[in-house]
């Protein structure tokens, strides 16, 4: 009890929120360090071991695979509780890249591509369920608190898997990167399990109608959310912030990759470099997480949400004068840094300004539909582009998505006390507390008391 009254005193997390902030925090440690083996690996073996000429193509088949699996794993958010989704798609990960451990010795190259898009792929996933569930586990005024401190969370398991990967690769074998992902991943399923087990009614509540609900069509899910943005600002703000960056993440990433490929000959070479210079962008981002939260409270969230598409700006402007693995560098590091740090928790504080029935017709909607028709639009224009002129000119494509970008985050600032009080006028906005949210370290524990539910002031 004494070391959850420190922890509570050192990070503002109230005493009745440390045990499921700790559990949380600790379940995006194993996201993010599992994650950070099978994106060194695999960006490595493509890279040196099929080509990065064939990375626009696979961009684009990328993002056709992503309308397949987003769309299957709608469906599955319909059906299943967000825990027991989480706790499947861990294990799936980790014994799918077990079974391609045992594939790489028989000269398979395709197994390259396949890697490649795979990691890209359950990266998504799992950063989808991970932060649906924390949106369920915590109301709009917890999150603001704690988001930033279980970010850093993932943060230190980047740092550790980063540093780590080159001297498990040397002492383990490149390969073998495979089964310790396997590892991390079973371990993160086995996380989930745990949790449930101390909050069961939390994590595991069903879904009403969930055995007999089907998984809407792309079209139904235009139909569902098309009145909802013609009568909410703040849902087609929410689709411009979603959209966007899907759109240019995968150009300023196909930057990336075609100037450290050229700068690295090597495989040890490359995976070194990602390895550490990946380590060290997290070590910042460890830094600036212990002070964004007052960047929050001293700037408010439009505020924090206009960084990103900022330096997006900048880092396209960079690239289109100076194309080396220097600019490569300030790149993927400003722009990760941002967006763990900044970007990812205030957008999800953002979204939880909806009640839970709000955000099960939107979140599927943005983080599904919204996000592969951003992925597949970026990639199309990679993969146009790849016959036409040199990756630097990519930043000129980028430039007017970036633009309407920026432009979102000062709407959102001229309007935001409106659209707090429109959410509240119409009983939509979520600022009550779920009884297990304060819950003294067992599920049922206690009821929020009345001091815990508040109401905004504008």
């Amino acid at each position: 009890m004494a070391i959850h009254k420190k922890i509570g005193r050192w990070f503002n997390v109230h005493e009745e929120e440390v045990g499921l902030f700790l559990w949380t925090a600790a379940l995006l440690f194993l996201v993010r360090s599992s994650g950070m083996f099978l994106n060194n690996y695999a960006e490595t073996a493509f890279l040196k071991r099929y080509g990065v000429e064939y990375m626009p193509i696979v961009n684009m088949i990328n993002a056709v695979m992503t309308f397949f699996v987003m769309g299957v794993m709608t469906g599955f958010m319909t059906r299943l509780p967000g825990a027991r989704l989480l706790s499947r798609l861990f294990v799936f990960c980790g014994l799918s890249m077990a079974g391609i451990r045992a594939i790489i010795p028989l000269g398979i190259d395709l197994v390259y591509p396949a890697l490649f898009m795979l990691k890209s792929q359950y990266e998504v996933l799992l950063a989808l369920l991970f932060w649906n569930l924390a949106n369920d586990l915590f109301n709009t005024r917890q999150s603001k608190r704690l988001f930033p401190l279980i970010t850093a969370g993932g943060v230190i398991g980047q740092i550790l898997g980063s540093f780590a990967t080159p001297l498990v690769a040397r002492w383990l074998h490149l390969d073998n990167l495979l089964l310790v992902y396997m590892v991390t991943a079973l371990a993160g399923a086995w996380a989930v399990q745990a949790m449930g087990r101390r909050y069961p009614t939390l994590l595991f509540q069903k879904k009403e109608g969930g055995g007999k609900k089907r998984r809407s069509s792309m079209i139904e899910e235009f139909k569902t959310v098309i009145p909802m943005m013609k009568s909410s600002v703040l849902v087609k703000i929410l689709v411009v912030l979603t959209f966007m960056p899907n759109v240019v993440i995968p150009i300023m990433n196909y930057q990336f990759n075609f100037a450290v490929n050229e700068q690295f000959a090597t495989e040890s070479g490359l995976i070194e470099f990602l390895s550490y210079f990946r380590g060290v962008l997290n070590i910042i981002s460890l830094v600036i997480l212990l002070f964004v939260g007052k960047l929050y409270d001293r700037f408010g969230l439009p505020v924090a949400l206009m960084f990103h598409p900022f330096n997006y700006m900048l880092v396209f402007i960079t690239f289109l004068f100076r194309f080396d693995a220097l600019a490569a560098m300030y790149a993927r590091m400003s722009s990760n840094i941002i967006r763990t740090t900044i970007n990812i928790p205030a957008t999800a504080v953002v979204t939880g300004l909806f009640p839970e029935s709000y955000r099960a017709m939107i979140r599927p909607f943005l983080r599904g539909t919204v996000v592969r028709i951003g992925l597949f639009l970026g990639s199309g224009l990679i993969l146009l582009s790849d016959t036409l002129f040199h990756p630097r000119y990519l930043s000129l494509v980028a430039m007017p998505f970036v633009l309407a970008w920026v432009v979102t985050p000062f709407i959102l600032k001229r309007r935001y006390a409106g659209i707090l009080l429109d959410l509240v006028s119409d009983d939509r906005i979520d600022f009550g507390v779920h009884p297990e949210r304060t819950a003294c370290g067992s599920a049922g524990c206690s009821n929020p008391s009345p001091s815990r539910i508040w109401t905004p002031t504008c």
